[in-house]
This record gives structure tokens, C-alpha cells and sequence, in this order.
């Protein structure tokens, strides 16, 4: 029988889903104005507030994780529903909805 991952050890976790870290890349930025492009075609009629360019590939000069996050942020009064449909259906991946 195999653990849930909420019950695995810190040490499990990182054996699972190692973290690797490479040298700053000046194309993070490029990349994430395309991505950012596309988020606002796609989500053209939905309430969002502001698309940043967040974690450690968004730091200038440091080592960093090989993925570029983005936030999205919409109105408290919205929900998330609709825009996680239409990231999911353009394989976008969620990592967060903000709810706790």
C-alpha cells in the first residue's frame, strides 16, 4: 500500500519531485511575456485584475527552478471556476486556486 502524498515525509517528497536548479536564463523573461500574451487572449472576457511573473525565474541573476510561474489575479467577488477551465483546457496547470 502506498502513502498519500500529504503523508509522506519532507525527504519522500523530494525523492518524488527532486528540485533542480540551473543558472539565470535572459529568455525567462521572453518566455513570460508570450505566456502572458496568450493568458490575456485566452481570458479576454473574464475578470482579471493583473498576470505577474512570479518565483525564482523572475529574479534577475539568481539560480532558479526551470519553470516559469504566473499568478493570475481576479476580484475577490469572482470565482475561479471559469478561468481554471479555460487554463486546464489549454494545458495550463493549477497550482493554487487561493482558496485555504
Amino acid at each position: 500500500m502506498e502513502k498519500d502524498l500529504f503523508e509522506m515525509s519532507l525527504e519522500e517528497l523530494w525523492d518524488l519531485f527532486p528540485i533542480f536548479l540551473v543558472a539565470h536564463d535572459d529568455r525567462w523573461k521572453d518566455y513570460y511575456n508570450e505566456i502572458e500574451k496568450t493568458l490575456n487572449e485566452l481570458l479576454s472576457d473574464q475578470p482579471v485584475d493583473r498576470i505577474s511573473h512570479i518565483g525564482s525565474t523572475a529574479i534577475q541573476g539568481i539560480w532558479a527552478k526551470n519553470i516559469i510561474d504566473v499568478m493570475i489575479e481576479i476580484p475577490a467577488s469572482s470565482g475561479m471556476k471559469d478561468i481554471a477551465r479555460i487554463l486546464e483546457q489549454n494545458s495550463f496547470t493549477i497550482m493554487s486556486s487561493g482558496a485555504n
